[in-house]
């Protein structure tokens, strides 16, 4: 899957846009937020769209302005554009977070509780800021309780908080902690995996 062709497609889509008009609009909507979009990758896969025939450009000067390019959707892009879409709807990504947790026993638990309660404290200033904006939002809206995106990255967030807030309990917990030895362990505990005695790593304990 590329979020980047989703995104940079989508806009072109919705009407012809030059690069600094995707870049104004990632920020105006704030895309850059969690889609992660720099202006260098914004105009390196314009490039590269192009080269493959997804979107034409073409070159426009207003007035006194510097010359940009422009450019609008082809039939092929409309297909790419179609097709991430359906992926990101209904796929399983790949989540940085789910491998932190997996690997947990790489790191002391007291330095990852640090880092969880620093992550907790962000998430809580996020579902506040999306709370405000659920709040303010004119109604009606397509979706009953508000609007869409913003009703669903609060409730995605809701989620990880409340996971964040296990693990922190675990790795608090130097009878569970102990059990962080090995790849996956948090999903059950060593014992689960080879039957061994947890270690009596007393650096391990919180």
């Amino acid at each position: 899957m590329n979020r980047y062709d989703l995104v940079l497609l989508g806009f072109i889509l919705e009407r012809e846009c030059s690069g600094y008009d995707i870049m104004t609009e990632i920020r105006k909507r704030e895309l850059d937020r969690w889609a992660k979009i720099s202006t260098s990758t914004i105009y390196n896969r314009l490039i590269r769209l192009e080269k493959n025939e997804y979107i034409t450009g073409r070159s426009e000067r207003d007035g006194n302005r510097p010359e940009r390019m422009m450019y609008t959707i082809t039939d092929k892009g409309r297909e790419l554009l179609k097709k991430e879409i359906l992926k990101h709807l209904t796929g399983f990504n790949d989540d940085p977070r789910t491998l932190g947790y997996a690997f947990l026993y790489g790191v002391e638990p007291k330095e990852a509780v640090r880092s969880l309660e620093v992550h907790e404290r962000r998430l809580l200033q996020e579902i506040e800021r999306l709370n405000e904006m659920i709040a303010n939002e004119p109604r009606p809206t397509l979706f009953s309780e508000g609007p869409f995106l913003n009703c669903m990255s609060r409730d995605h967030i809701l989620v990880e908080l409340k996971y964040v807030r296990a693990a922190i309990s675990i790795l608090r917990d130097p009878s569970r902690n102990k059990q962080l030895d090995g790849y996956f362990y948090i999903n059950f505990g060593a014992r689960h995996f080879d039957k061994r005695e947890p270690s009596t790593d007393s650096n391990r304990e919180v």
